[in-house]
């Protein structure tokens, strides 16, 4: 319910853009994107897709698609479109449903709550075979670096020192590109492949040799586990998901009641 919420707002907001997008008036001093007087900014881009973990493929093809919605809007607007009643209408709707959605997001923010340990090793243990792995999965720690001298010298401050003493010894690193602890993923989702196989070959606690990516950045593991398809994994391979989906099912709980308020406190008539 939440995930189709979102979705809606995002639609609704990127419909929002376009529509806005054709009556600037003034050229911006850079952009990404133009179709006669209307531009798509970084900005505009940012606020739609988190272009920080988006592919060049997909924002290659987002942009395109943009350019594409902007062309047909232009000769929409050419035809008078914009000025019929059904246009007016479906504005309206959609001005309702982003409104009401919004309304939900916000409500959905105020009831966020903490949780206790125990309020979620019962709600692992209550429902874990819905954690069951689809996939042969691996429990890991990875770092990626931008230079291959990082990589060596955090390999070397793991088998020194630990995971957490050199993470915490290189977080400031300026060629750190990505940290990830103590994370469940599943096989199809790691890569290179070259990263697959030295996973494959490792025992738990194990530290990688530096691998190298087709970007040129260089990765270090630390195997924690591995879990094969159809396991259950311990609640400590699965702790973050049990949270959000614990903390999601106490958000649904308080909309359905938030709604059930709301249809108290106003006067309803069905014909």
């Amino acid at each position: 319910m939440l995930l189709s919420r979102k979705k809606i707002i995002k639609g609704l907001l990127l419909v929002s853009l376009f529509l806005f997008s054709c009556s600037k008036p003034e050229k911006p001093d850079s952009y990404i994107a133009r179709v006669n007087d209307s531009y798509l900014l970084e900005s505009e881009l940012d606020e739609m897709v988190d272009s920080q973990f988006v592919s060049e493929k997909f924002r290659s093809a987002f942009i395109k698609n943009w350019v594409r919605q902007e062309i047909l809007f232009q000769e929409a607007v050419k035809q008078g479109i914009t000025d019929s009643k059904e246009f007016k209408r479906s504005i309206e709707n959609s001005r309702r449903q982003l409104a009401a959605s919004l309304l939900l997001e916000k409500f959905s923010a105020s009831s966020l709550q903490d949780v206790t340990q125990a309020e979620l090793d019962n709600y692992y243990n209550e429902n874990k075979s819905s954690f069951r792995l689809p996939f042969n999965s691996y429990f890991l720690n990875r770092i990626t670096f931008s230079d291959r001298e990082s990589a060596v010298m955090f390999r070397t401050e793991v088998i020194a020192n630990g995971w957490q003493t050199a993470v915490e010894k290189f977080n400031q690193l300026p060629t750190l590109i990505s940290v990830i602890n103590e994370s469940l993923i599943p096989e199809q989702d790691i890569y290179p492949e070259r990263l697959i196989r030295a996973l494959e070959g490792l025992y738990p606690l194990e530290i990688s040799i530096v691998i190298t990516d087709d970007k040129g950045y260089y990765t270090v593991v630390q195997l924690l586990e591995k879990f094969s398809a159809q396991s259950i994994p311990p609640f400590q391979a699965v702790k973050v998901e049990v949270e959000r989906r614990y903390k999601s099912a106490l958000t649904e709980l308080a909309l359905e009641n938030y709604i059930n308020d709301l249809y108290s406190l106003n006067e309803i008539e069905i014909k």
